[in-house]
Formats: C-alpha cells, structure tokens, sequence
C-alpha cells in the first residue's frame, strides 16, 4: 500500500460510459483510491471508431492532453498508461525526468489494424512504438498469461506481471431488477467489432437448432451496427445499443445465458482473451457461452461456468443456447459457478491490490532514490 502517493493515469483511448474502456479505467481508480493512492485521469474525448470525430482532430487531441501531462508531471509519483502506440511522447519524457511509467496492456498491435485496416501501412511503426514503450516503462501489466509471453520477449526484460479484467460485484449481483420483456432471452454486451462475432451470432438466430421463443438481445456499439440495422427487423434478435451500467446489470442477471463468442479472423488472438463481459455475466450468476480461446476457454472449462463453443460456429451457438434453454438446473449451476469465482478472484478491489502490491512498491524505491 502506497498512501498519499501521486498518480496521473493517462488513457489516449477515450473512455466513454457503457464502454469496457471506461468500465476498465474507472473501476481501477476507484480501487487504487480506496487503498489510498490520490489519482488524476487525464483522457482524449474525440477517439473511437465510433466517435465520428476526424483523425486530425483525433490527433490533436493526442497532442493536447500529453501537453498537459507533461506540464503537470512534476506533481506526481507516477505515470500510469492504457497502452497506446500514439503515447510515445510521454512515455520518453517521463523517463527522462525519472517519472516510472506503468503500461497496462489488453491486447497486441494488431488489434489496432483489425479495426484501422488502412493503417496496416503504417503496421512496423506501430509494433515499435509499442515496443519501444514497454522497454521504458518500470512495469508492464497484461491481462492473460499469453500476453505475458508475448510482453517478455517484446520488453526485453522480466518486469511483466498478469492482471487480468474483473467486474463490479456490487454492481453485478444474481439479485436485483430485471427487464419485464423479452421474457427469455440471452444476451451479448459489449463493443460491435468485426472479431466480437457479431455475424455469427447474427447466424445463430437463423439456425434451426437456435431455442423456440428465445430472443438475441444486444446491448454495445460500434462499426459493425449496421449488420444489426439490418437484422434488428428479425423478431429473433433486438438491439438497444449503449445502456448505462445499471440496466446492463438488470439484462445479465435475467438472461438464459450471456455470451463471449470472440472470434480470431485475423491471427491476432492467440495470446488470449480476457474480456469485461465474461467477468460481469459470470457475477451476475449467470452461464456463458464462450469461444474457444485462451483464458476464456480455460476459464469457463475448469470452473464449470458454461460452455466452450469453436470460433464462428453458428450451429454450434444454437445448439448451446438451446441447452441451457432447455436445462434450467444445469445452466444456474454454471452460473452460481462463475459467481463464486469472480467474487473470490475476479473483483475489481483485488485487481486494484495486485496493481498496487507492484506500483507501490517501484514508485516507493524511486522516492527513496529521490530523496
């Protein structure tokens, strides 16, 4: 623990409400606040895909907001950063005034050039901002075991530890409010990107084997909400977009199932997935229907939490949303299964106390070199 200790969390990745983004930077202040670090969130307002905002205008702002994080460096222990190729400036500046930078990272580069294909020009770059991050920052945090791996070789040094995502267990509950309709129904939450499977779900509801008087409701957006403009007119599926957190957690708690059917089209997956929504639909009490990708997949198989499916299966989908539709026993037990393990190893004040157990720790040996 680390009390009165200063920190500046820098997220070049806007963090707009109803996003794991968002979630993901606010719950982790709110628990390092809790163990008594004093936080400051300095964030862009003009990224996303979805934003509609222009790439200068994206790029100022980038601009901006590490201007002002370096004129305010010298007030704080600390740097915190959700990974981003575009935060370089920062990152090499902070090493110069001996400011420890801690990286958190999600995901690999490609991520990036899955949804920005155009930029795949640019693809080298990219990959050695990223690196060249890593091998300046005092610490890196990933989020699987697999990305850890993948961090170790990039950094070039063994200051790398695994935090993965959590969820809010007060929040999130098996009890509570519930939408009055559909009355059953299993639902997806979360960003409408190309590798979330948006089209595979989209298929499942088409398929034969997809459960009778079951409904799709999607909660999220993003640049594939025009596939469910489309598919919004079947009576099998309902889309309503962004909800604040409190009515995502009354749509969890009331579904059949909540699903996580991530797909690696694009190779760039293989280090694993850890996503928000398995975390908080496990919380909820409820099962999941996961793909089978690393941490997930290992996730949901040893703690009996739901069913494991192959990628862009919508036959495969079908069948498992039937069976819990079909094995209400069988599908509360999957989910008082995740329920235990989220509260036991997935909140979010445990992540904040592993973060910390690390930062603390390096930003204390560097105030002493200070002094």
């Amino acid at each position: 623990m680390t009390a009165g200790s200063r920190l500046l969390y820098l997220s070049l990745e806007t963090p707009r409400q109803g996003q794991a983004t968002y979630t993901h930077v606010h719950e982790i202040i709110r628990g390092l606040r809790k163990i008594g670090w004093s936080v400051d969130l300095l964030a862009t307002s003009q990224g996303g895909a979805s934003s509609g905002s222009s790439y200068l205008a994206r790029l100022m702002d980038y601009i901006r907001v590490q201007w002002q994080a370096a004129r305010r460096l010298k007030h704080y222990d600390a740097v915190f950063m959700r990974a981003h190729f575009a935060a370089m400036p920062l990152s090499a500046w902070a090493k110069l005034r001996g400011v420890p930078v801690f990286q958190e990272i999600n995901g690999l580069p490609a991520d990036i050039l899955v949804t920005y294909r155009w930029l795949r020009w640019i693809g080298p770059l990219i990959r050695w901002l990223y690196r060249s991050q890593m091998k300046l920052a005092a610490h890196v945090f990933v989020v699987t075991e697999g990305l850890r791996s993948w961090a170790l070789t990039e950094a070039g040094h063994d200051r790398v530890s695994v935090v993965t995502n959590g969820a809010d267990t007060e929040l999130f509950t098996p009890e509570g409010p519930r939408p009055a309709e559909p009355e059953r129904y299993i639902a997806f939450v979360g960003g409408l990107t190309a590798w979330h499977g948006i089209a595979t779900m989209i298929a499942a509801t088409h398929d034969a084997s997809w459960p009778e008087g079951i409904t799709l409701v999607i909660i999220g957006d993003g640049v594939e909400r025009e596939r469910l403009k489309d598919a919004a007119a079947h009576p099998r599926i309902r889309w309503l977009g962004r909800r604040p957190p409190a009515e995502v957690a009354s749509y969890l708690r009331g579904a059949i199932a909540a699903l996580s059917v991530t797909e690696d089209s694009a190779g760039h997956l293989n280090t694993g997935v850890a996503p928000l929504k398995l975390f908080e639909a496990m919380a909820s009490g409820v099962p999941v229907i996961v793909t089978d990708l690393p941490f997930q997949g290992e996730v949901v198989r040893e703690y009996e939490t739901g069913i494991v499916i192959p990628m862009a299966s919508p036959g495969a989908l079908a069948r498992a949303a039937t069976e819990f539709a079909a094995a209400p026993e069988a599908a509360a037990r999957c989910g008082a299964n995740g329920r235990v393990y989220v509260k036991h190893f997935a909140s979010w004040e445990r992540r904040a106390e592993e973060i910390d157990e690390r930062m603390g720790r390096l930003t204390k040996n560097h105030n002493q070199i200070l002094r």
